[in-house]
């Protein structure tokens, strides 16, 4: 009986711990290098992806400014096919991460498209 009452003192002593409260802060991100690579190989498409749409968009304006309707065919249809990936929040704060073309580059004049109603 002696032998399970030190025991069982052993167990409970052993046991008593302070309760850490943990945060956020206290916790840390490793990835590993094939991930890393994965991540940076999806930004690299889109970022080529995003550059191919604006050529297109520029080469659209182009051929209505100059009246080629095969041109801008050609282009309007190459710019739908351009496949445009959908990424998370968190993969547009990454390094190399490009902004996709917005309503104020078109805007600026850094990309002109002209609606035509015929």
């Amino acid at each position: 009986m002696r032998y399970f009452a030190a025991i069982y003192i052993l167990i409970i002593c052993g046991c008593i711990h302070d309760r850490v409260s943990l945060k956020v802060e206290d916790t840390n991100l490793i990835r590993t290098a094939e991930y890393q690579k994965e991540i940076a190989a999806i930004i690299a498409e889109d970022t080529e992806n995003k550059e191919w749409e604006r050529t297109y968009l520029k080469e659209i304006a182009i051929a209505q400014e100059n009246n080629d309707q095969e041109g801008y065919k050609f282009f309007i249809i190459e710019y739908i096919k351009l496949p445009r990936l959908v990424l998370p929040e968190w993969m547009k704060n990454e390094p190399g991460y490009t902004k996709p073309v917005s309503e104020a580059d078109v805007l600026r004049g850094q990309i002109r498209i002209i609606l035509k109603h015929e």
